[in-house]
């Protein structure tokens, strides 16, 4: 499972695998690099004559070398895709329940051998995370700059020695009792006892069991699935709208190839990070957008998937000219946790999740969510995640002291863009 697709779920262990892979920077290679604040930055590239003594020898040279608006825009794209890393491994890292296992490949020699610096102002400093280039470089600079504080985590290298049939060791199935011997089948006086214990067990579990299966950490949308209905119309009506329905004639040819199929939450997640990618300083033009889409990390059938003009319409809106004209109050992708109660049981869990973003004022907060799901009437979406709005409200509510939240779902899965205000 990727990480993308792990979003909203949770498990009572977790393995992140490939710690050491370098992170995707396919970006940052192109000869052409655009910003909506910079402009455009190219590598210049000129043919250089030279004098060699060899006559075989070539005597003209191509040099490439980096213009100042290409740093620039550069190390802007650079940050951009680290702190996109960085969220991709929140995400991953709070899927668990129980315990996290992060497994990667490297040298205990050659880490411990590297200079990680020092801290600044208890974290590590913007250098060194935009020089390193994966997810198990960050953790090991922590942990070697860190090494006198109690962090949450331990390193263990394991070594090949480690990893033969002996020392890993088998497991040593017993042999099952013969069920249908009954020669020594007593109740003894202990027997009777345990099966009392077993059974006052069993009554308590049934009394208690609304706290026993209540999960210590839950998202919102698993809490999401209480405000569901079971079915929004009865059998009649669904016969009804069955029997209405007319398959269109497809005149296209099946595609026999092995591509994977692109699913829902693929295209989610790459609009989720399109809107974060899209500059807000002033209403974006197509141009933009289609920039902006080159820097999503998904598979060029998920981009295609993507109707930009339906983005593009969304900041002809009133909530898309309040985002531009107040930029600088936009926060997105806004990690939350806090404490909530459950009904059945009394007891206490926590709730922790993303925002998708809000509009941060004085008096007032305005929380929007995009969705992508694919649908026919805006109610089926505001029903289902009517709840799921609420405990984002809930939990901007208590961390700013800010009693008004407008909710907002922007809806993209339609036929046309709809931004829908959930009351």
């Amino acid at each position: 499972m990727t990480i993308h697709k792990s979003k909203g779920l949770e498990f009572k262990y977790v393995f992140l695998l490939n710690m050491d892979k370098a992170f995707n920077r396919q970006d940052s290679s192109s000869a052409i690099i655009l910003s909506r604040t910079k402009g455009v930055g190219i590598k210049y590239v000129a043919d250089v004559s030279v004098s060699v003594e060899d006559p075989y020898a070539p005597n003209q040279l191509r040099i490439s070398m980096d213009t100042l608006p290409y740093q620039q825009n550069l190390a802007e794209l650079q940050l951009a895709s680290l702190s996109e890393q960085m969220r991709l491994l929140y995400v991953a890292m709070t899927r668990a329940e129980t315990k996290l296992y992060l497994v990667g490949k490297g040298s205990q020699e050659a880490l411990d051998k590297r200079q990680w610096g020092k801290s600044q102002q208890g974290r590590l400093s913007a250098s060194l995370r935009s020089q390193l280039s994966n997810f198990q470089d960050w953790l090991y600079a922590i942990q070697a700059i860190f090494s006198d504080e109690n962090l949450a985590y331990e390193t263990r290298f394991v070594t090949d020695e480690e990893l033969t049939a002996e020392e890993i060791g088998q497991i040593n199935e017993p042999v099952l009792y013969p069920a249908d011997d009954l020669a020594d089948n007593r109740q003894t006086d202990d027997i009777r006892r345990a099966l009392d214990i077993l059974e006052s067990v069993d009554r308590l579990n049934s009394q208690y069991r609304s706290a026993i299966e209540l999960p210590s950490v839950r998202t919102p949308s698993q809490i999401k699935k209480f405000y569901e209905p079971i079915m929004d119309t009865d059998g009649l009506d669904i016969m009804d709208e069955r029997a209405s329905f007319r398959p269109q004639p497809s005149f296209e040819l099946p595609d026999f190839g092995k591509k994977a199929k692109v699913t829902g939450a693929q295209v989610g997640s790459a609009v989720h990070e399109l809107m974060q990618r899209i500059p807000l300083d002033s209403r974006p033009s197509m141009a933009v957008l289609r920039s902006a889409l080159t820097q999503v990390q998904a598979d060029e059938a998920v981009k295609k998937q993507i109707q930009l003009p339906k983005i593009a319409s969304f900041f002809e809106t009133d909530l898309g000219r309040l985002l531009i004209e107040n930029s600088d109050r936009v926060r997105q992708e806004a990690p939350f946790a806090m404490l909530k109660r459950d009904d059945a049981s009394g007891q206490e869990f926590v709730l922790r999740g993303i925002l998708d973003g809000y509009l941060l004022f004085e008096d007032r907060i305005i929380l929007f969510d995009y969705k992508t799901d694919k649908y026919k009437d805006s109610s089926e979406l505001l029903a289902r995640y009517h709840g799921q709005l609420d405990l984002y409200a809930q939990a901007l509510s208590r961390s700013y002291g800010i009693s008004q939240i407008e909710k907002y779902l922007i809806l993209l899965g339609g036929e046309q863009l709809q931004v829908v205000r959930v009351d």
